[in-house]
């Protein structure tokens, strides 16, 4: 749903970007009746490809197909141990002593937080580089500020696991649903608010004309 809400505000922004008045001749092309609904719909398009391999990758070939599992798998492991390593670190920054393995991080005396495959945070991270790829404007502009928002993101779920693993150590038992939710949901206001400084702010209209005129060359 949180997709759906920002390829729907992206659209918009591609449309407002139609909708001004270029004096010069280079900007014919975005002027045709049809061209601010053609580049929302390639928009869309993208989308909803990217959405399309994620199930396919996530799902039918992850179970079927020996070597792509492995590939894919990878990912998670990679993001796996970077949570697992950064929440270890920050709760010995703060004084704790921690136990850790592949799959948890517990603060000596208290349960912990188990990390299984939907924590690590990848379905968010592709989510987030499939919007900015998919959204008009320069490459060398996403070539920096996907990394950046992964991130970001990668940096917010560590402070989740630091929390959550403070907390069951605090009250001596485990976290309460709501409250997992709760960083939950700080987490996708994190990315929707880095996509709004990228269409608001990092990509200005005369970059998406650009971008769009470069791509019908």
């Amino acid at each position: 749903m949180s997709l759906l809400v920002a390829a729907g505000y992206g659209a918009k922004k591609i449309y407002d970007a139609h909708q001004e008045k270029v004096g010069s001749n280079t900007w014919v092309l975005l002027q045709l009746p049809s061209g601010r609904f053609k580049s929302i719909n390639i928009f869309l398009a993208k989308i909803f490809g990217f959405f399309f391999i994620w199930l396919i990758s996530d799902g039918g070939c992850l179970h079927v197909i020996a070597p792509f599992r492995h590939f894919w798998t990878y990912f998670y492991h990679i993001l796996l141990v970077t949570l697992n390593e950064g929440s270890t670190f920050g709760l010995e920054l703060l004084g704790y002593e921690v136990v850790n393995n592949y799959r948890s991080v517990a603060i000596l005396g208290s349960y912990g937080v188990i990390v299984g495959n939907h924590c690590v945070g990848f379905g968010l991270t592709y989510g987030f580089a499939a919007l900015i790829i998919s959204y008009p404007a320069p490459w060398k502009k996403k070539l920096w500020y996907v990394p950046f928002g992964a991130a970001l993101i990668m940096l917010s779920n560590i402070i989740r696991v630091i929390f959550l693993a403070k907390s069951t150590y605090d009250k001596g038992g485990f976290v309460e649903l709501d409250q997992h939710d709760f960083f939950n949901y700080i987490i996708y206001a994190l990315i929707f608010i880095l996509w709004i400084i990228w269409v608001q702010f990092i990509v200005p209209k005369k970059n998406i004309q650009t971008a769009e005129i470069e791509q019908s060359v």
